[in-house]
């Protein structure tokens, strides 16, 4: 090989590792910021989704006329 087309897969290589590290940097980004917490994540309810929260009917009882 002549010393030009060595430089050509140098300069190939190095394009292909810089891209690849990127594509790995915003992936591990991604993963970061759309992780779990841990326990505190787990804990958290919604108040009305469990059965430990009351129901109230939205719509109004009429009242009795005496």
């Amino acid at each position: 090989m002549s010393a030009q087309q060595n430089a050509g897969v140098r300069k190939t290589v190095r394009q292909l590792t810089l891209a690849l590290v990127a594509c790995l940097a915003v992936a591990g980004g991604a993963a970061v910021a759309t992780a779990d917490n841990g326990a505190a994540s787990q804990q958290q309810q919604n108040a009305g989704v469990t059965n430990e929260w009351p129901f109230v009917d939205p719509t109004p009882t009429p009242k009795p006329t005496n």
